[in-house]
């Protein structure tokens, strides 16, 4: 069978057609990160700054100053720990910030009906709780991902170990 001129016409306006379509579903991009990433875009930095202060909601800072501190602190870490997974992990993580970051599926899914760096404590930790109690293996996943990548970032932090009474590695004499 072979394609004609207007069958190929037909097709490539289509093509253009769900394109454009799925980049207004998707809506503007989160800013670029402010401190250069080796594995978090805007999207995904977005997304983990909303949910790290949710998920060390008992740890995290009051003061603005330390808050903002340990919010870069925090995502230096995870970008830190992101860049070290294995390429398929890599990918998988882009694959549910992509998701997290059109809208329908943040509407749907996260019930958020802004951006994430508009997201309200409760509404993050409702988005949360259904993942973390979800009966879909794949939201579970997901509760899990963001869960050790934040709690690798936070308590690998030197800053937070006085918190948690974490002297911090034993400091060895050299040898004589």
């Amino acid at each position: 069978m072979s394609l004609s001129r207007r069958s190929f016409i037909v097709t490539g306006a289509l093509g253009a057609v769900a394109l454009a379509t799925a980049a207004w579903l998707r809506g503007p991009h989160a800013p670029a990160p402010i401190v250069a990433r080796r594995a978090l875009d805007g999207d995904a930095e977005a997304i983990f700054a909303a949910i790290a202060p949710v998920m060390l909601a008992g740890v995290w800072p009051e003061a603005t100053a330390a808050r903002a501190l340990a919010q870069q602190e925090t995502l230096t870490g995870i970008d830190a720990a992101v860049a070290a997974l294995a390429p398929a992990a890599r990918a998988e993580l882009r694959q549910l910030v992509a998701l997290l970051s059109l809208p329908p599926v943040r509407i749907g899914l996260a019930g958020l009906h802004g951006p994430w760096q508009a997201a309200s404590p409760d509404e993050v930790r409702r988005f949360l709780d259904r993942c973390r109690d979800s009966s879909l293996l794949t939201l579970r996943a997901a509760y899990d991902a963001f869960h050790a990548l934040i709690f690798a970032a936070w308590y690998g932090n030197p800053r937070a170990w006085p918190a948690i009474g974490y002297p911090g590695p034993p400091e060895f004499a050299p040898p004589p």
